[in-house]
């Protein structure tokens, strides 16, 4: 009598083991795929961020003024001198708002910020200024902050009040020296207002 040997018991074993073996090398491959570590979507070159906020519900137009060691001077007239960048000049809840197609676009916020692309060194003087007051509140309480970036760290915070309109103040001056390093803070007061006038 003649025997049967024609069972698929052995060619599915062997076909379920090597689908097994493709499913495991498979999934090993997206386990070892991994981003590498110094690649950015987007490059920041900044030394030191200062930000200038005061409350989003008062309608007041201040202004931040900064003077570098080497004279430059950046406000809402000049928004790039030097190193330094004025991003926005906010002027209070009228321009809180911008009108699309699609509908009206909201940007709840009072607040002014100033990039160091590079820093040289010297003293820093940053000011702050009641350009227009609408608001019936007596005082708008202005709150400054410098951020160094690399590495980062808050190097100063500092809250003033402005009163009326034109009132200006020196929040702080800062000093920085040949390695980027800010090494002196104070609060003595000096007037920007005063020499700014739009470059010609």
């Amino acid at each position: 009598m003649k025997r049967n040997y024609h069972a698929n018991l052995a060619f599915l074993d062997v076909l379920f083991n090597t689908l097994l073996c493709f499913a495991a090398l498979f999934a090993l491959s997206f386990i070892l795929i991994k981003p590498k570590d110094n690649e950015q979507n987007v490059e920041v070159k900044a030394e030191f961020i200062l930000t200038v906020v005061w409350p989003k519900d008062m309608d007041n137009d201040v202004d931040t003024y900064v003077e570098d060691p080497a004279g430059n001077l950046v406000a809402f007239m000049r928004r790039e001198e030097g190193l330094m960048h004025l991003s926005r000049d906010d002027v209070g809840i009228t321009n809180d708002r911008v009108e699309t197609p699609f509908g009206t676009v909201a940007y709840d916020e009072n607040r002014e910020i100033i990039t160091f692309r590079g820093v040289m060194p010297g003293e820093y003087v940053v000011n702050v200024h009641m350009y227009t007051k609408r608001d019936e509140r007596l005082e708008t309480p202005v709150t400054v902050q410098l951020d160094q970036i690399n590495p980062f760290q808050i190097v100063v915070r500092k809250k003033v009040v402005l009163l009326e309109r034109g009132d200006e103040k020196t929040a702080f001056r800062f000093i920085v020296d040949n390695d980027n390093e800010v090494v002196s803070i104070n609060d003595l007061p000096k007037s920007l207002t005063v020499t700014a006038s739009p470059s010609p």
